[in-house]
Order: structure tokens, then C-alpha cells, then sequence
């Protein structure tokens, strides 16, 4: 077993002991006032995480499945989806399934998309709807969406649906200021929560246009979330032990503050770019991937020119655990997932275990 505070991979992430202690609470009804009351406490400290006064929906499903909400109910056919990595193939993959018809503006891997392009692109086709991942947690890279969104947002009828799984709890985000249609993430990223919740909120433009798709399905309907939210309940039976833990974390999370929290995360970020950045690091193999200066707060993403399978086994042995690469980089990167409740502190010790295995692999 791992030993708490060694727990890097880019999720899930650690959870503290007493955030898993506050789900072997006794079962209660999920239509009775007691959930109700954790409900309307839930949803008044989601609203400040995504930078939003519209509800945010509590889902009992992956990042995924809110992944799947926002196609089924905020595309009607043509769909442009930018890919700069695995999960914004994913966002367009799922489109696809869904049965849209998308055209991917690919960035190279390491590189940010630029508002430029996405203007050209929606100027040569008809789209109503483009996806974005906010952190793309397979390269490191983080996208400009205030920059994305401006530019969608000169269209009336196009939306921008944002994959945030790596953003939201680790940055300050704005959704409404932004104008973001879509926003969603998922428990078992930076807000330290165990996986099996995701959590979403969908602008009044999106909200006007779900009503008019069709095959929206029954489980991620958006209008039937909105409807429950209203009244603090959930439209199929939630998974309560987690809800418990989402309430404590929240309380967590509010304590510390969004603007604190958020300079935490980037204190983190910016030790493990330092480190990779600097000395001979580069002797031993090791450079930071993302040619961008616009990097994730969540997830670092490092080359290197050793096998990464066992870079990442010989931590393990160290009694620590970070991530490979991910799809096309996987054999050719490892990551560090530095966040929800990990220290500055924390990755600096992770880090001088790290550069001992790299030293003793040259």
C-alpha cells in the first residue's frame, strides 16, 4: 500500500483519510429534507469553482459522462472539436458515436490552440457546436478558453462546451464572464474526491437549445437535471456515500479559498517545471513536453529519453506512484499529477526521489 502524501498519478489523485472516513456515514433518503439540506450546501460551493451563478448539475457518472451530456444535448449535427491530445480525441470520438458529424482542428501535441484558428475554421464551415479540452492532462498543455470563447461567441447560434476534468478546483475559472456554454469536470481530479462523480453547468443558451435535440436520452437529459436541481434532488437515485464526501471536501475547499487554492496549484506546477527545467536534468534525460508556455496547474507532463515503464515502476518501488504517458506519448513521457490536496512541500519530496531514480538508471 501506498503511503499517504505518495499518490502523484494524474488521476485519480490522493484523497485525505478523513474525506474517505465521512462516507461510511449510515445510508439516508435521497428524496428526504437531510439530502436536501447537503444538496443546497453542495451546490452553493460548486457555483464559485466553475465562476457561475447558473445550477450545477451533480451527476453519478465519469468525467465521460458529462463528456456525453454536453454532445447530447448542446450539438444538433456539425460539430468542430479541437485535438491537442487524448482527451480532446475523446471529446470528438464521443461525437462521433453520438452520431455528429465533426471536423477536428488538430494542434500539434505540446502546443496550445490558437483563437485564430478556431475563427478560421468556424469562418469555412457551418458548425453548431465546438468542444475544447480546458487541461489536456495527456500533454500538460492548458488552452486559452477566454480567447476560444470570445471568438464562438461572435456566432449566435454556435456553442462552446469545455472539457474542464483537469481545470476546475485547481484554477479560477469563469464561466459565466467567459461565456462558456458548457462546463464539466469530475470528482477524482483536482477536487480530490473519489471517482464516480462528475459535476456540470450549462448556460441559458444551452439550456434553450436541449429541448429542440433530439435523442437526448433519459440520464444525462439536461432540462430533467435542471428540474431536480431546483428541488436540491437528483433524477435517479445518487450514490450518497460519495455525496457525503463531496460535502466535507467542499467545506475543505471553501476554507482554503479558490484564489488560494488556485496559487497553490500553480506553486506546484511551476516547482515541477523548475525542476525539470533546470541543472543537468537534461543529462539525465528529462525536459519539460509542452512547447507552450500555457501549462496545466494540474498535471505535468515531462520527456524523457528512458523507458517510461520503468522510470514509473522504479518510483513504485520507492513507495511512489505517478503516471506513464498517454496514447501517442506513452512511451515517451511520464506525468505528475500534483493536484487537490497536495503540498508544494509534497512535490518537492517527490521530486528528489525522482532525480535519485533518474540517477542511478543513467
Amino acid at each position: 500500500m501506498i503511503e499517504h502524501g505518495r499518490f502523484f498519478l494524474p488521476g485519480p489523485t490522493e484523497v485525505q483519510p478523513e474525506i474517505l472516513e465521512a462516507m461510511l456515514r449510515p445510508m439516508i433518503s435521497h428524496r428526504g429534507a437531510e439530502y436536501e439540506e447537503i444538496m443546497q450546501r453542495v451546490h452553493r460551493r460548486l457555483q464559485p469553482l466553475f465562476g457561475t451563478t447558473r445550477p450545477v448539475y451533480v451527476v453519478a457518472a465519469s468525467g465521460t459522462g458529462a463528456m456525453e451530456m454536453a454532445i447530447r444535448n448542446g450539438t444538433r449535427r456539425r460539430v468542430l472539436s479541437v485535438v491537442g491530445g487524448g482527451f480532446g480525441s475523446r471529446f470528438a470520438a464521443l461525437a462521433e458515436e453520438c452520431g455528429r458529424d465533426v471536423t477536428r482542428l488538430e494542434v500539434p501535441l505540446g502546443d496550445a490552440v490558437c483563437a485564430e484558428n478556431v475563427r478560421a475554421a468556424l469562418d469555412n464551415g457551418q458548425y453548431d457546436a465546438v468542444t475544447m479540452v480546458h487541461s489536456e492532462s495527456s500533454t500538460g498543455v492548458l488552452a486559452d478558453v477566454q480567447a476560444v470563447a470570445a471568438v464562438v461567441r461572435e456566432r449566435d447560434d454556435v456553442l462552446l462546451l469545455v472539457d474542464g476534468v483537469t481545470s476546475i478546483g485547481g484554477m479560477v475559472i469563469e464561466m459565466d464572464a467567459w461565456g462558456v456554454d458548457f462546463y464539466f469536470t469530475a470528482s477524482q481530479k483536482a477536487l480530490a474526491l473519489p471517482p464516480g462523480l462528475s459535476f456540470a453547468a450549462a448556460s441559458e443558451r444551452l439550456l434553450a437549445r436541449a429541448p429542440t435535440v433530439p435523442d437526448r436520452g433519459y440520464y444525462l437529459d439536461v432540462p430533467k437535471h435542471e428540474q431536480f436541481v431546483k428541488k436540491w434532488q437528483s433524477p435517479v437515485t445518487p450514490p450518497v456515500s460519495l455525496i457525503y464526501a463531496l460535502d466535507l471536501q467542499l467545506e475543505e475547499i471553501e476554507r482554503e479559498g479558490i484564489v488560494a487554492r488556485a496559487e497553490r496549484h500553480d506553486a506546484m506546477a511551476r516547482t515541477c517545471h523548475h525542476w525539470a527545467s533546470s541543472g543537468d536534468r537534461g543529462d539525465l534525460g528529462v525536459c519539460v513536453f509542452p512547447k507552450s508556455p500555457m501549462r496545466s496547474p494540474t498535471v505535468g507532463c515531462f520527456t524523457i529519453t528512458r523507458r517510461t515503464p520503468s522510470i514509473v515502476h522504479r518510483m513504485r518501488e520507492q513507495g511512489y506512484v505517478i503516471g506513464g504517458g498517454y496514447g501517442e506519448l506513452s512511451g515517451s513521457t511520464f506525468r505528475i499529477g500534483h493536484m487537490g490536496d497536495h503540498t508544494v512541500g509534497g512535490v518537492e519530496e517527490l521530486l528528489d526521489v525522482l532525480d535519485g531514480v533518474l540517477r542511478t538508471a543513467k
